[in-house]
């Protein structure tokens, strides 16, 4: 079996805690850094059902993408839902580590893999100019293509019923910029468009941020948060995986889309 600290070390190097924003919370969150790991839950959340899940399934060792603890909290009790579950992981032995922001902007994190799922070539790293993250991705693809195209394709390699697109659907669209998640602000479609793209993909938006695509004939498309970023979890197996043979990693099959389309 690995040991706790082992698999902390090499998800570090997957996700370098450095590349994170100065908001964020991260690693190793809850538990016992000397335990031995022989089954681990994926997930992007840590949701009670998660936490249920990982139960039955006799795992100790929670990943996840979203920080289980993220804000400041002045007591554990039964009394708040961010209380039991902590209560309820304790209880359980069950450690948890959350990768998020240095996930999204590493070289194997979230948005250069789902950049190269769209086959882009001369991806680089894209952000708002005056902040230090740089998580995004910019890059083009090998031939122009329309705009429903490749929001379809999307749709297809995220497994989201819930895409949507700004823009002229016959549109030709060839550099791309993404952000997977928290970057639905018009400061970021600005960037892009300054970056010289001409399609911004993005997890998140604002209204305001579609109206001004909108107004500037500029393409935008709108994933689910959730499917954008729980993609990485196939990438993020395989990796473990292949590093820790005698640990089972199994990715959630409890967690739900908490935003479901009709």
């Amino acid at each position: 079996m690995a040991k706790l600290s082992e698999i902390i070390d090499f998800l570090n190097q997957i996700a370098p805690p450095e590349q994170k924003e100065d908001w964020d919370n991260i690693g190793f969150l809850t538990g016992q850094k000397d335990a031995k790991i022989y089954k681990c839950v994926l997930c992007l959340d840590v949701t009670s059902a998660v936490l249920d899940e990982s139960i039955e399934l006799g795992a100790n060792l929670i990943v996840s993408h979203h920080p289980f603890i993220f804000k400041p909290i002045n007591s554990i009790t039964d009394q708040t839902l961010q209380g039991r579950k902590l209560l309820k992981a304790i209880k359980n032995d069950i450690n948890v580590f959350s990768a998020h922001t240095n996930l999204d902007s590493s070289e194997q994190g979230i948005n250069d893999y789902i950049a190269r799922l769209l086959d882009l070539k001369d991806i680089t790293r894209f952000g708002l100019k005056n902040c230090d993250w740089q998580g995004g991705r910019i890059g083009e693809l090998k031939e122009p293509v329309k705009l429903i195209e490749l929001a379809k394709k999307l749709k297809t390699l995220l497994n989201d019923d819930s895409v949507r697109i700004v823009g002229k659907k016959d549109g030709l669209v060839k550099k791309i910029a993404l952000i997977s998640g928290g970057a639905g602000k018009p400061e970021y479609l600005t960037a892009a468009v300054n970056a010289g793209a001409d399609c911004y993909v993005s997890g998140d938006f604002s209204y305001h941020a579609a109206l001004e695509a909108f107004e500037r004939d500029f393409s935008f498309i709108i994933c689910s948060h959730y499917c954008m970023e729980r993609v990485i979890l196939n990438r993020l197996r395989g990796l473990l995986a292949e590093r820790f043979a005698d640990v089972q990693f199994i990715i959630s099959q409890k967690e739900q889309n908490p935003v479901e389309a009709i």
